[in-house]
């Protein structure tokens, strides 16, 4: 009988062992929205910059508040959300959590959303995948269970990756699953190379709660290694030919998640200003076509009818400042930050 108990009991404490290790290395200090939650439940935020890996590489907040300062208009915290491989979807899912957590440090926060080339791509929940295939883990923390039927009925995701995220949402206490990709990151990128030069690994790379929402840096998720830029440089070239070839009209804003954002934002308290992020030649040479210029155009009178806000800063550079044709170079950061700061200010603030 003991015995028996012993084959029950040691794997019993090999997994609560195993539990507390990754809660400790993978789980004690949260990232992306999760760090918001914590940062908005202690102060208030004055902006919120949601999009891609493009507004991650683009946008530093530190710069942001410097310019506030200069203009004395001194407010809250400003933080970067921008994420590779993150969706509308997401972002959305993501921002009516900060809402409902924490209505009064998020009242009369200002969500910059991206818009390249001036216009968003139309998404409707039932048009658009609401995770990237790539990614999709990063979707089970901002989901709750009333979102399931409608998740399920979204394009885009196989049906074993549906029941993996499913699963994930109701197990996601358990830290062994549910931040198993933030422990082998750690264990491929930091704990084997170290033991390797004979050192014992950190663990963890996020120290500082919120560090990998302050624009380009250390814990920002874009690498810039010569076989990934090579990469993205190839993947940008084949996507912008996409883009100049397609000639039919991008509109249809109304019902889409974009409209549901602006919406859900306002009803918060909030304000939404679109802006579009620097990008290389060849993606804006598709913006300059004239069917995308009546596209922007119709964007704009859709943004006004909103009540939401548009900007594009005055900011010069070339593709040189883009070395993957995607991401700003970070020596360029400070300065877009600013210029798009003071654009809003003049622009939309009052």
């Amino acid at each position: 009988m003991l015995r028996r108990a012993q084959w029950l009991i040691i794997p019993f404490l090999v997994l609560v062992l195993a539990e507390g290790v990754v809660r400790l290395a993978g789980d004690r200090v949260p990232t992306w929205y999760g760090a918001a939650d914590r940062l908005i439940a202690e102060r208030p935020v004055e902006a919120l910059f949601v999009g891609s890996s493009r507004v991650q590489a683009a946008i530093r907040p530190s710069a942001f508040a410097e310019v506030l300062s200069e203009r004395r208009r001194p407010g809250g915290m400003a933080l970067n959300l921008g994420r590779g491989y993150s969706t509308d979807a997401e972002h959305y899912l993501g921002l009516r959590n900060l809402l409902a957590a924490h209505p009064e440090n998020m009242r009369g926060v200002t969500v910059f959303v991206e818009a390249l080339g001036g216009m968003p791509v139309p998404a409707g929940w039932k048009t658009i995948p609401w995770s990237m295939a790539e990614q999709p883990w990063m979707l089970v923390d901002l989901l709750r269970p009333s979102d399931l039927p409608a998740f399920w009925m979204s394009p885009g995701l196989d049906v074993q990756t549906r029941a993996h995220i499913s699963v994930r949402l109701f197990l996601r206490r358990l830290a062994l699953l549910n931040r198993r990709e933030r422990v082998r990151e750690q264990w491929l990128e930091e704990a084997l190379p170290a033991l390797a030069r004979g050192r014992l690994p950190a663990l963890s790379r996020q120290h500082i709660l919120g560090a990998d929402l302050m624009g380009p840096g250390p814990e920002a998720s874009i690498r810039t290694d010569p076989q990934a830029l090579a990469a993205a440089r190839s993947l940008a070239e084949q996507i912008g030919a996409q883009l100049a070839a397609y000639q039919g009209p991008i509109r249809g804003w109304r019902g889409t998640i974009q409209e549901d954002l602006v919406r859900l934002v306002r009803a918060g308290g909030g304000h939404v200003v679109f802006f579009d992020p620097p990008e290389s030649e060849v993606f804006s040479r598709s913006y300059r076509a004239p069917i995308r210029r009546e596209d922007a155009a119709a964007f704009a009178r859709q943004v006004e009818k909103w009540g939401a806000c548009m900007v594009r800063p005055a900011f010069s550079y070339r593709d040189e400042d883009l070395p993957d044709l995607w991401h700003l170079r970070p020596e360029r950061v400070d300065e877009y930050t600013r210029a798009l700061t003071a654009s809003w200010l003049d622009t939309c603030a009052s």
